[in-house]
């Protein structure tokens, strides 16, 4: 199965360890902001609410997150914690693959920040997902970035025969530097041009093209996990708000399609 998750009831309760949600109600305010709380919740109500859905994040995304750092620098490398009600931590729910059968386990991970706002450290609620992590950074890793402007036509998220090209030498770059394929994280990025959600939409239906373009090619689904960040992490700035030739030239280098391979050489 995708997500792996015990529950043990104890008489007509359940306690669950860092579920995704926590009603107000349900608060252990006794706790100080920088612990994991658990949530206690009667076995007959239990809801699709208390199945922990987490992402897809690099270990060379994770690596990166340091004392000292700002808020706006995590959240370029990580994307939107799943809380952050408080301004002492953040919580993200991160998946991290146990097999090449498309098996993973969804962690919870901390990232606890200064009064001056600045990353102070980091945790893992569980010892299991520090070392499945620390296994995982440990191995290969191939990055590969593809122009959204070769692999699409302007507004569209349907490959073009040049794209289809470009991934097809990106595939075979995979083919001969990576003996082993433990997975693959296909990444959608927009420029800043447009409304958020429309270009959230668009850089995912445009990773998710590259994603099946790739299965066609032989790579096992289950290997290969698509998402789109629209505008979060631009790799340039450019002035101005006015959608001009030049502007739309200037922020180029943000259209694109990260693939990221894991694996051994």
């Amino acid at each position: 199965m995708g997500v792996v998750a015990r529950v043990i009831a104890l008489g007509v309760l359940a306690i669950f360890a860092g579920c995704a949600s926590v009603e107000e109600g349900n608060r252990d305010t006794s706790r100080a902001p920088s612990e994991f709380e658990d949530v206690k919740v009667n076995v007959k109500n239990l809801g699709p609410g208390y199945l922990r859905q987490g992402v897809e994040v690099a270990p060379t995304a994770l690596a990166q997150i340091v004392p000292g750092m700002s808020k706006s620098d995590v959240r370029g490398l990580l994307g939107n914690p799943a809380d952050e009600t408080s301004q002492q931590w953040w919580f993200y729910n991160i998946n991290l693959p146990l097999d090449t059968d498309g098996d993973h386990l969804v962690c919870q991970y901390r990232v606890a920040f200064s009064a001056s706002g600045q990353v102070s450290n980091t945790q893992w609620r569980r010892p299991q997902c520090k070392s499945l992590y620390e296994a995982l950074a440990g191995a290969d890793v191939e990055d590969i970035a593809l122009s959204s402007d070769v692999l699409f036509a302007y507004d569209s998220a349907e490959l073009s025969s040049q794209g289809m090209r470009e991934l097809d030498l990106a595939a075979d770059v995979m083919a001969s530097k990576m003996k082993k394929i433990d997975r693959i994280v296909v990444v959608g990025h927009s420029d800043r041009i447009g409304p958020d959600r429309y270009n959230n939409i668009l850089s995912t239906r445009r990773a998710e093209a590259v994603r099946n373009y790739l299965i066609s090619r032989g790579i096992n689904d289950y290997l290969v996990s698509a998402e789109g960040r629209g505008a979060a992490e631009p790799v340039v700035q450019c002035p101005g708000a006015a959608v001009t030739a030049a502007l739309k030239q200037c922020l180029q280098p943000n259209r694109r399609v990260q693939i990221t391979i894991y694996g051994q050489r």
